[in-house]
């Protein structure tokens, strides 16, 4: 189209607004930075429900019913992006804190870690933080770990932790499964739920060859219901982590802690 500037893809590379959520955000509290995020997709898909037009008889013209669609299914693999981030700095978190627990052996964490999963540190990666003055040897563990897309992967690794504590219940699992396997058919497969795909997760069983386009209202509802899994997940975990604190630690590592494993939303009725 004419007048429009051309310029390479990462040329369009801007500034975040105030709304989006950094990893410094996820280094100081997973759970809180997450929440920030879903309530900020929820949001901008409502706002696009509220103002994209409509007919005389309050139904959605033609266009605007296919651009809510297209927009609403691309949210879900940004929303997942984001919750991976959770899992990856709560992971990473919790192992640089570890130095705050009485009785922890690193030895045997990694023991109980090389059964459950395969360990694979790229050389690339850890020189990728040079001289950034940040690096978190937790972060660059998480990185090397594979499984984050499936939630009882997720429960083995924190498992290691010896914590005594799943981080997942099994309800949670299974809807964080349906999530990620519908994140997957939008990414992998055009957006199609593949009859093979469908037969992996049995609330997907009836859905096989079917395209994975979502109601107005399915970002809301992700946001609305995740917050308890959040919520569940970080306070259990917080729990066990704090029941096997050292005796002497200093006021500002028990407010690290504190900080670290806090779960605020701006939706605070959704955590109840």
């Amino acid at each position: 189209m004419p007048g429009r500037p051309r310029k390479d893809f990462q040329q369009y590379l801007t500034r975040p607004t105030v709304a989006h959520v950094s990893h410094s955000d996820y280094v100081a509290s997973p759970a809180t930075a997450f929440l920030r995020y879903v309530v900020e997709a929820k949001s901008a898909i409502d706002l696009c429900i509220r103002k994209f037009p409509k007919r005389n008889d309050g139904s959605y013209t033609k266009d605007a019913l296919d651009s809510l669609q297209h927009l609403i299914s691309a949210m879900l693999p940004a929303v997942m992006g984001h919750f991976e981030t959770y899992q990856r700095h709560m992971f990473a978190g919790v192992f640089d804190r570890s130095v705050y627990l009485s009785g922890f052996s690193v030895d045997t964490f990694f023991k109980k870690l090389s059964q459950k999963t395969k360990i694979s540190l790229d050389l690339a990666r850890i020189a990728a933080h040079r001289q950034l003055g940040i690096s978190s040897v937790g972060m660059l563990l998480a990185d090397s770990l594979p499984g984050w897309h499936n939630p009882n992967s997720v429960n083995s690794v924190f498992e290691c932790f010896g914590l005594n504590r799943q981080f997942y219940s099994k309800d949670h699992c299974a809807q964080l499964s349906v999530l990620w396997q519908m994140r997957h058919s939008t990414v992998h497969t055009g957006g199609t739920i593949t009859l093979a795909d469908a037969q992996k997760i049995n609330d997907l069983k009836g859905f096989g060859g079917r395209q994975a386009v979502f109601g107005n209202n399915f970002i809301f509802e992700v946001a609305r219901k995740i917050h308890p899994i959040i919520k569940s997940s970080t306070n259990g975990l917080a729990s066990s982590f704090r029941g096997q604190l050292l005796a002497t630690l200093t006021p500002d590592e028990i407010r690290d802690i504190n900080d670290f494993f806090s779960v605020k939303s701006s939706i605070s009725v959704w955590l109840r």
